[in-house]
């Protein structure tokens, strides 16, 4: 719908434009409203022809324009897509052949990292996806993907995970709750006091959340938190694009969103998925 703003908004100006200095010549030369109506009777269809060929020809353009940009991406998403496979399927061969302990490890850690890009490359192809096309929602277990989520997390040796789930099967847009619960267990984790401090997830009755017991935020933090580049904290690394990341997934999705944190005390980030529940 935003690519049609545009040349409509244009197309409109022309027209005011037009009928406005038509009326502004007919008014000073004293002409009759019968002649104001019979010009406006030949000159309206004539601009509606001449509009049509203007937006038409913007439109055009836009759709060549996408159609190429859809063609790019599929080509460099592929193009990225075939050393990740490569290197997966080396990795079970030399599995296969190996017997030496040293090298297994070698060989997981090479694994575990190929894993996690392979996730990175599908939130990119979906990051790119959504800005040209709709993303389709599918059915899936809330459960099943916190779980493979924080299997990553562990592997880190971050803080401890302490996980409460119930099945919860929602329609919603899959990658892009991977990526909203990725963004909220990071910030768990960043704004931790202590690296021994355990990060708690439940998942009951439709409703997620994620509770840390890291520095926390006041009231007047919380209003700003949603802003796409704000940091909680000015000594944290990252871009602070994280929660603003997770309002737009649960605008879009219908899904409930609520935060609650004390100063000192921590951080409780909270979905309802109710609307969403199969």
């Amino acid at each position: 719908m935003r690519d049609y703003l545009f040349p409509l908004l244009i197309f409109a100006v022309i027209i005011l434009a037009f009928f406005g200095v038509h009326f502004i010549y007919l008014y000073n030369n004293s002409h009759t409203d019968l002649e104001y109506l019979k010009a406006f009777i030949i000159l309206f269809p004539a601009s509606l022809v001449v509009g049509y060929i203007y937006i038409v020809q913007l439109l055009e353009e836009n759709k060549r324009h996408t159609k190429n940009m859809e063609h790019l991406v599929k080509e460099v998403l592929h193009e990225i897509n075939l050393p990740i496979s490569t290197i997966k399927a080396n990795i079970s061969m030399l599995n296969r052949s190996n017997s030496d302990i040293k090298m297994q490890k070698r060989l997981d850690r090479i694994d575990r990292a190929t894993v996690r890009l392979e996730k990175l490359y599908r939130e990119l192809s979906y990051n790119i996806k959504r800005e040209i096309m709709p993303i389709a929602k599918e059915e899936f277990d809330l459960k099943d993907i916190i779980i493979e989520n924080c299997e990553f997390f562990k592997e880190l040796r971050r803080n401890p995970i302490l996980l409460d789930l119930e099945s919860c099967r929602v329609v919603s847009d899959k990658i892009g709750f991977m990526q909203v619960f990725d963004n909220i267990l990071e910030n768990a984790f960043k704004y931790s006091d202590s690296i021994e401090t355990p990060i708690k997830i439940v998942l009951k009755n439709a409703i997620l959340s994620v509770e840390d017991r890291g520095i926390g935020m006041d009231e007047s933090e919380i209003l700003k938190v949603y802003e796409r580049y704000y940091q909680g904290s000015s000594s944290s690394a990252g871009e602070g694009i994280g929660l603003a990341i997770v309002k737009r997934y649960c605008d879009e999705e219908g899904i409930s969103l609520k935060i609650d944190s004390k100063k000192g005390e921590g951080t409780k980030v909270i979905l309802d998925f109710s609307k969403v529940k199969v």
